[in-house]
């Protein structure tokens, strides 16, 4: 996230959220990051989180949404539409019980109890009356089943009641953004049968919440809707409650269209299944959260961000995904490619920052980005979501052999690899910088995207235009990858072009970004072409794209492994020795759980196998700490210390897609898995499993148009791992380089 300029003497507000961020000058002159939090319920009070397609619910764990202006609610588009859909029982909430949501992510089922009550004079103890409450989430729908039991040995006559509200709070409002502007919030329609809100919007949609229940309310008020309830001893009373969302369509803002609704995933789950069953609830949790984050639109799946505050389109996220997962889930990289395509930047719009043959950063669908409040109708403000996709589109290919699918995107990867030469690279150094073109965009456009991301050693702030390393290495994977395309395309004057391109920026990035002292990579050039001197994993996620020249891979790994870099979780974004080190800051001294797979998969690349495992194991160890498995969008950089957990960032996303993805793209790697689809061919290049697991079996590996399958088993004498196929493959071991 950023802020924008403010005066001099005016300090930064520190971020606390978000992966990216807007800006604007205030009237005050000071910095305001639009993705700062105020306060977090989440820092406080224990959540879950339900999804489908665009759809989800922010509940505490009663199912209930308590508290006012947090993230907690029912959202669509980017909007809150209830901020409240309590239940009450004589007035007063219930007790939590449990909670458990299904593996998809859609379903929760809740056990509750009353409180102690006085009901007609008597009094009636905490546990007299059980209510279940199962909560089912679908496209533009929430769906209760309430099921309440007494146990008490009289019937009960007791009040009942869904406290409902609604605020169509735009997603960046809940966010901290004070607004100008505001539509009407019109009365509510009461029913017997439902009650319905309405919000006439400043970008002329109406929008609506129609909460309907059965059996019909004895009242319905503004407020909610109740019941005079008699319970009888041992029976079941049911309540169902519905909840639609409905908003008026439009053409006008070129927001995408939805896929028509459907129910059910329709992502099949490959199995894989090691000797360690942790292990396998890690992959299993990351394979459920892919499909959960997943929506479908009218050119496939799409992976989102996370929840709660990036429940859209990103570009970077989106393509990392779909890398992470590839092997596993073609599907997801086809439809987020096809998607990328169809919003490619056609011409040059300072507002959103759009340029032809740009890929878009973050694509929002609620009031505020329709009435142009905020650029991200798309916006286009990323300097690597373009190499990332042309080098998503080659791994597809590679591992699908989809060839009538690359000739339909190649249009469009020849307009992102000719915009990284004239927009990306405007001083034409062959280095890719980025400098934002409206104060409402983000300052800093690359992964690390919060305001005070890029700096010097002394802690000042680069200035832009900037030359991230890592981007650097992306552009070099792309231009590859361009004339591996052009190669399958039979166009072999291209392809000679682009791997031309690709060799003048290995040498060019060599040159400039080697940093003798450190043994690593600057972390950037700033506007003066002067080195930012800090040590980063920005320069771990190089040796995933293959710049750096073999002989310097050992030095910078080692560099990356020492204790201010490595924290025994992973490794931090920034060293601890930096001026601007802080462990709980966003990008500055964290973890991320996708970051240390990149940089670990960088490790393996260059055939240091076992240091990558320990960062898988990091990684493993990690998700043993957090609920249902599920690895958080980053942890604070704390030190490791024996016999306790790891320190949570406190608003982090969970679930978060490439975090989700993290452990897959790291054993891919350790494994050593290259694919040649057009021959039918899968290569595993070296193939290692750290000590914690024994063997491996991977079901449902998509390798051209077939299933394939693996089993990788350790010797318990020797050590040597063995890995054999199944399916219609050509499996080449290779156990030494």
């Amino acid at each position: 996230m950023t802020t924008s300029p403010g005066s001099a003497d005016q300090p930064p507000v520190p971020a606390v959220a978000g992966p990216n961020a807007l800006s604007q000058a205030t009237g005050t002159n000071e910095q305001v990051d639009l993705y700062v939090l105020q306060q977090s319920a989440k820092a406080s009070i224990r959540t879950f989180a339900l999804k489908r397609d665009n759809t989800f619910l922010v509940a505490d764990v009663r199912g209930d949404l308590l508290v006012p202006q947090q993230e907690m609610g029912l959202f669509w588009h980017d909007t809150r539409y209830l901020n409240a859909l309590d239940l009450l029982l004589g007035g007063q909430p219930l007790m939590g019980l449990s909670h458990s949501v299904d593996e998809s992510g859609d379903v929760c089922q809740i056990d509750l109890c009353n409180p102690y009550l006085q009901l007609q004079g008597e009094d009636v103890p905490q546990g007299t009356i059980h209510v279940r409450r199962l909560v089912e989430i679908h496209e533009q729908e929430l769906v209760q089943h309430l099921t309440l039991t007494s146990y008490h040995p009289r019937p009960l006559r007791v009040a009942f009641g869904v406290r409902a509200a609604a605020d169509f709070s735009d997603i960046f409002e809940i966010r901290g953004l004070a607004r100008g502007l505001h539509g009407q919030l019109l009365a509510p329609l009461c029913q017997p049968t439902a009650l319905t809100f309405r919000y006439q919007g400043c970008d002329k949609h109406l929008r609506s919440a129609a909460v309907a229940v059965t059996p019909p309310a004895d009242l319905v008020q503004a407020q909610g809707l109740f019941w005079d309830l008699v319970l009888p001893p041992n029976q079941l009373t049911h309540i169902q409650v519905v909840v639609t969302l409905q908003e008026t369509a439009t053409s006008a803002n070129g927001t995408p269209p939805d896929a028509p609704r459907q129910h059910g995933t329709t992502l099949a789950m490959p199995e894989i299944s090691a000797n360690n069953v942790f292990f396998n609830r890690l992959l299993a949790r990351g394979m459920h959260d892919l499909g959960m984050m997943c929506a479908k639109t009218a050119e496939g799946l799409y992976p989102y961000g996370g929840i709660p505050w990036y429940v859209c389109p990103f570009g970077r996220d989106g393509l990392i995904t779909s890398l992470e997962f590839m092997p596993w889930f073609p599907d997801v990289a086809r439809g987020t490619l096809a998607f990328l395509a169809h919003y490619q930047g056609k011409q040059i719009d300072t507002f959103t920052e759009e340029e032809p043959g740009r890929i878009l950063h973050e694509f929002r669908r609620g009031e505020m980005a329709n009435c142009r409040e905020i650029p991200f109708i798309p916006y286009y403000g990323t300097i690597d979501a373009t190499p990332l996709f042309v080098m998503t589109l080659e791994s597809y290919v590679r591992w699908t052999n989809d060839l009538a699918f690359l000739r339909q995107l190649w249009p469009h990867a020849q307009a992102a690899a000719n915009w990284m030469i004239e927009f990306g690279d405007r001083d034409g150094d062959t280095f890719l910088e980025y400098d934002r073109k409206t104060e409402k965009g983000l300052i800093n456009q690359g992964w690390k995207d919060s305001w005070d991301a890029v700096s010097h050693a002394n802690g000042e702030l680069a200035e832009a235009p900037i030359a991230l390393c890592e981007v650097q290495g992306y552009a070099y994977a792309a231009y590859a990858a361009m004339g591996y395309l052009a190669e399958r395309l039979h166009l072999p004057d291209e392809a000679a072009r682009w791997h031309a391109h690709a060799a003048e920026l290995r040498a060019n990035f060599w040159r400039s970004f080697w940093w003798e002292a450190e043994q690593t990579l600057y972390l950037a050039l700033d506007r003066d072409k002067r080195p930012c001197e800090v040590v980063t994993s920005n320069a771990g996620q190089c040796l995933w794209t293959g710049i750096v020249p073999p002989q310097y891979a050992e030095p910078m790994i080692q560099r990356l492994l020492r204790e201010d870099m490595y924290s025994d979780w992973g490794v931090r974004t920034l060293s601890s020795r930096a001026v601007r080190y802080n462990p709980m800051s966003y990008h500055n001294g964290s973890v991320w759980p996708h970051d240390t797979a990149l940089v670990g998969a960088g490790f393996a690349r260059y055939g240091h196998k076992h240091q990558a495992g320990k960062l898988l194991e990091d990684i493993f160890g990690l998700s043993l700490h957090y609920e249902r498995a599920r690895l958080p969008e980053l942890l604070c950089g704390f030190p490791r210390r024996h016999g306790f957990g790891p320190t949570p960032y406190p608003v982090a996303c969970a679930p978060q897609s490439w975090a989700a993805g993290a452990p897959f793209i790291l054993l891919a790697a350790l494994l050593g898995l290259q694919p040649e689809a057009e021959h039918g061919r899968l290569i595993a290049q070296k193939p290692y499993l750290p000590d914690f697991l024994h063997d491996v079996e991977i079901n449902d590996l998509r390798l051209g148009g077939a299933q394939v399958g693996l089993h990788c088993l350790r010797s318990s004498r020797s050590g040597a791992l063995t890995v054999t196929s199944t399916g219609p493959v050509d499996l080449h071991v290779i156990a030494r380089a």
